[in-house]
C-alpha cells in the first residue's frame, strides 16, 4: 500500500558548510554515494531542486502534471512540490539541491521564474528547454562549480556563490523571455496577480473567497478579477479552486485522512459540497480518485 508521501530533507549537514550540493545522475538511478533518498515513488523536499537533464528522455510528474524530459533542459522545483522522475536508460544529468535558508540569505530569495508558481499556466510549466548554446553555458558553469568544490580553499565558498548567482541569473533571464512570449503584462497588474498568487498559496486552506483576498491586497474584487484574467486567462475564483483541488489531491493520495477530514482541513464546513466541487473539477469523487491513483503507483 502506498504510504504517506515522504518529505525529504537535505541529504547532508549544513552547519558550517554550504547548504548546497550537485549530484551526478546516469541511467535509471542516482549515484548514491551520499544521497540516501528513495525516489522511485512520488515525494517532496523541504529544499529547492534543479534537475539539469543533459541526455536521454523520460517523464517528470510535478504536482499531478506530467512534463516530458527532453534533453537538454532544466526543471525547477520549489520546496513542498510533489514530484516523480521516470528516467529512461540513457538518462544523464545533474541534481542541484540547496536549502531555502541558503537561497534567502545568499540570494535574497531571488525570483528565478517571474511569478512562479503562476508560471504553471504556461504549456511547459517550470521547464526551460535549452538549445546547444544554452546547454553549453549552463554546463560550463556546473563544471566550474565542481572544479571549485575540488579545490576547496579559502575562497571556494565565495567563488561558488558567484557561479551560482550567474547560474540563477541566466535561468531568470531565460524564463523571463518565456513569460514575455505569453503576453504577460508588466507593471502594477502583474504585481497584483503575483501577490494574489502568493496569498492563495499561503491561505488556501483558510480563505476561499475573492473578496477576502482583495481586502488583503487593499484592492477591489472587480479589479483583482480583471488583473488575474488578463495575466492567466482564468478568474481569481478559478485560481483559488485549482489550489484547493491540488491540496486535496495531495491529501487523498498521501495521507490516511477521510474525505470528511480533508474537507474540514481545507475549511469546507460541508463535506458533501467539497465532494461535489472535487468531482466537478476532476471527474472523480474523492474516494475514486484516491483508489485510482494509489492503484496506479502500487502497480509500478
Amino acid at each position: 500500500m502506498l504510504e504517506r508521501i515522504p518529505i525529504y530533507e537535505l541529504p547532508f549537514g549544513t552547519e558550517g558548510a554550504l547548504a548546497f550540493k550537485i549530484y551526478r545522475v546516469q541511467g535509471p538511478q542516482i549515484n548514491r554515494k551520499d544521497y540516501p533518498h528513495k525516489t522511485q515513488l512520488p515525494h517532496k523536499h523541504n529544499y529547492y531542486e534543479l534537475c539539469f537533464f543533459t541526455d536521454g528522455s523520460g517523464m517528470h510528474e510535478i504536482d499531478f502534471k506530467t512534463y516530458p524530459i527532453i534533453a537538454p533542459s532544466i526543471h525547477f522545483l520549489k520546496p513542498g512540490q510533489v514530484h516523480l522522475i521516470r528516467r529512461g536508460e540513457r538518462y544523464k544529468g545533474y541534481l542541484i539541491v540547496f536549502s531555502e535558508e541558503f537561497f534567502i540569505l545568499r540570494f535574497q530569495n531571488m525570483e528565478i521564474i517571474p511569478g512562479y508558481p503562476l508560471i504553471a499556466h504556461l504549456a511547459d510549466g517550470p521547464v526551460l528547454k535549452l538549445d546547444k548554446s544554452g546547454y553549453e553555458k549552463f554546463h560550463h558553469i556546473i563544471e566550474d562549480i565542481n572544479q571549485e568544490l575540488e579545490n576547496n580553499d579559502a575562497d571556494t565558498e565565495e567563488i561558488i556563490i558567484a557561479y551560482l548567482r550567474l547560474f540563477f541569473l541566466k535561468l531568470r533571464q531565460n524564463f523571463s523571455k518565456l513569460v514575455e512570449t505569453t503576453g504577460n503584462p508588466q507593471g502594477s497588474t502583474k504585481q497584483i496577480v503575483y501577490r494574489f498568487n502568493r496569498l492563495v498559496d499561503q491561505y488556501h486552506n483558510q480563505i476561499h473567497h475573492v473578496k477576502e483576498y482583495a481586502e488583503l491586497l487593499g484592492d477591489s474584487p472587480i479589479r483583482l478579477n480583471r488583473a488575474v484574467k488578463e495575466v492567466t486567462g482564468e478568474t481569481a475564483g478559478e485560481i483559488i479552486i485549482k489550489r484547493l483541488i491540488l491540496e486535496a489531491k495531495r491529501l487523498l493520495l498521501y495521507s490516511e485522512l477521510s474525505n470528511k477530514e480533508i474537507a474540514y482541513k481545507l475549511n469546507y464546513e460541508d463535506p458533501s459540497y467539497f465532494s461535489r466541487i472535487f468531482r466537478k473539477k476532476t471527474g472523480y469523487s474523492p474516494s475514486a480518485f484516491r483508489e485510482a491513483m494509489r492503484g496506479r503507483y502500487n502497480n509500478q
